[in-house]
């Protein structure tokens, strides 16, 4: 199908009017990040089985009709590794997609591949391959080429006739359900939506650090947050994590600390310095009640027999269902449930619940009581 350039208010309000009776669409998205903090949007791609629909967010200044189509709860969005699409639309749209089905969720259910791409999806389904000479192109410069609208328009086409496969492979197995449920889950945590005051918890090294240092280090995290996003620049363009973590654990007070014991840039000194001292020292006064509490690393050693034995279990159960491992289960979620039934009381981690906990999890929690 031809696809339609949508440039204007008006034009965009007719795709809300055709969509109106559509039950499902295919979704994607092309941005850029040069140097910033959040994604620039720079086109809107959206395919129906009549239509295929490239909208201009940069061209087009009402873009409600848009956020009323992503979030209207009777129209299923198809996308593919939407993690970051999602991450597009809530910073340039103020919404997330719902309800979602993403086929490469979709594609590791049925086993087909983990992490599967976009072209080897289409490949396999529908054993063509897709260009990828516009996959690096600037979708912020104005007149997109011929090549990139055409490049767009292939990505939500292809992806309605794949779902339409995968939604009839998927109901022969029961699984429907599963991948509804793991694509939910992509609008959970999205970067740009984690308060600032726990960012800190993305951070390594954590459990060195005594509550005092860590305290410090969450009001630095925060700091570090809130600057990237007000200014829409890159965290660690401002601070790299290996040195907050360095400031912390040496108590860095003075910008001459900072310049002999840090590997601060001279810029970075110039730029941050007084706003790191500032708040080295508002955590200073922060009363102990107030402190995060201690990170601990499990220092106990994981018995690797039941590691093992789980991990067996695993693949079993994988091979019976035809998918990844991993999937299923990653190794982390084992160690975190043995760890938990050495405590006397096995549970499964929050990545195991849900449809898993039906495939697996049962047999799991039964195999480490």
């Amino acid at each position: 199908m031809e696809p339609i350039y949508i440039s204007t208010n008006a034009d965009l309000e007719q795709v809300a009017i055709s969509c109106a009776d559509v039950s499902v669409v295919a979704l994607d998205t092309e941005f850029a990040r040069f140097n910033t903090y959040y994604p620039m949007v720079g086109l809107v791609q959206l395919a129906t089985d009549k239509h295929c629909f490239l909208i201009d967010p940069v061209a087009i200044s009402n873009l409600d009709p848009l956020s009323e189509l992503l979030i209207r709860p009777d129209l299923l969005k198809v996308v593919h590794a939407g993690s970051e699409d999602m991450e597009v639309f809530q910073y340039s749209l103020g919404v997330t997609p719902s309800p979602v089905f993403d086929t490469q969720i979709a594609a590791a259910i049925l086993g087909i591949g983990f992490s599967l791409s976009y072209q080897k999806l289409v490949a396999h389904y529908l054993n063509i391959d897709v260009p990828k000479e516009e996959t690096r192109s600037d979708w912020l410069r104005r007149p997109l080429s011929a090549s990139q609208l055409q490049y767009a328009a292939l990505d939500v086409v292809y992806l309605y006739q794949v779902y339409f496969d995968q939604l009839r492979q998927l109901e022969q197995l029961d699984r429907a359900k599963w991948v509804l449920e793991e694509s939910a889950k992509l609008n959970d945590l999205l970067p740009t939506a984690i308060d600032p005051a726990d960012s800190y918890l993305k951070g390594k090294g954590l459990h060195v650090l005594n509550r005092r240092q860590l305290g410090a280090l969450q009001f630095l995290y925060a700091w570090r947050e809130r600057l990237a996003r007000s200014e829409n620049i890159p965290r660690n363009r401002i601070v790299d994590p290996k040195q907050l973590l360095v400031i912390v654990k040496l108590g860095l007070d003075s910008i001459q600390k900072l310049r002999e014991q840090s590997d601060l840039s001279s810029g970075q000194l110039r730029r941050y310095g007084s706003h790191i001292l500032d708040v080295m020292q508002q955590s200073k006064n922060r009363p102990e009640p107030d402190l995060p509490l201690s990170i601990h690393a499990d220092s106990e050693p994981i018995d690797k027999k039941k590691l093992k034995f789980l991990k067996k279990t695993v693949d079993n159960r994988a091979t019976e269902l035809g998918i990844s491992p991993e999937l299923l289960s990653r190794r982390r979620d084992l160690e975190s449930l043995l760890r938990t039934a050495r405590r006397g009381a096995a549970e499964l981690p929050e990545f195991m619940k849900g449809w898993r906990e039906e495939v697996i999890g049962r047999t799991l929690l039964e195999a480490v009581q």
